[in-house]
């Protein structure tokens, strides 16, 4: 006997349950000066036009995006993905984000920040909060766009997803705003 509708319902719990069971956060473990660290990855879609530079990724730890048919040495624009474990749960994103900022100008002593306004992302997550630095005495990170969002992992601990543009050319990172905010808009 024929059930179209169980089978349906049954893909629908399918469906949900897988949906509801990736983890959007990855955890490795990486030898670190002779000891084992851990390191955070997102799942990621790369906005069209863009794909993840594996090598580069796999030497810096970060995840790396360029635009397709360049590679992270001759990108005019790249976007990289960190990931960082929330230890301080009563550290609101805002505060994440002031000391990150702050962190960077300690080290970038010209380095320009100005606020710009927040992400809505599309999947019912918090907004990310945004950015845009100038950093004069950095060449090859001249022009950025950042921001700061909560993502977790399929066991429920928080991470501080860091996800930043960079240019050496102004030109070139405002060419690639809209894709930028696509990926913030869909993770």
């Amino acid at each position: 006997m024929r059930r179209p509708h169980l089978r349906a319902l049954l893909l629908a719990v399918t469906l949900a349950a897988t949906t509801n069971a990736t983890a959007e956060v990855q955890k490795f473990m990486n030898t670190c000066d002779g000891k084992l660290c851990p390191y955070y990855r997102v799942v990621l879609t790369p906005p069209p036009g863009w794909t993840v530079d594996e090598e580069a990724t796999r030497q810096n730890r970060v995840q790396i995006m360029v635009p397709a048919g360049t590679d992270f040495g001759s990108a005019p624009a790249l976007i990289y993905v960190q990931v960082f474990y929330r230890r301080d749960k009563q550290q609101s994103l805002v505060d994440f984000a002031q000391v990150s900022n702050e962190r960077w100008r300690a080290k970038l002593k010209d380095a320009r920040i100005s606020a710009l306004p927040a992400v809505a992302r599309t999947n019912g997550k918090p907004g990310f909060l945004r950015f845009a630095f100038e950093n004069p005495s950095s060449a090859q990170q001249a022009y950025e766009f950042g921001a700061f969002g909560i993502d977790t992992d399929k066991d429920g601990n928080e991470f501080v997803l860091d996800v930043v543009m960079t240019a050496a050319d102004k030109a070139a990172i405002e060419r690639a705003e809209k894709d930028y905010i696509a990926f913030l808009k869909a993770h």
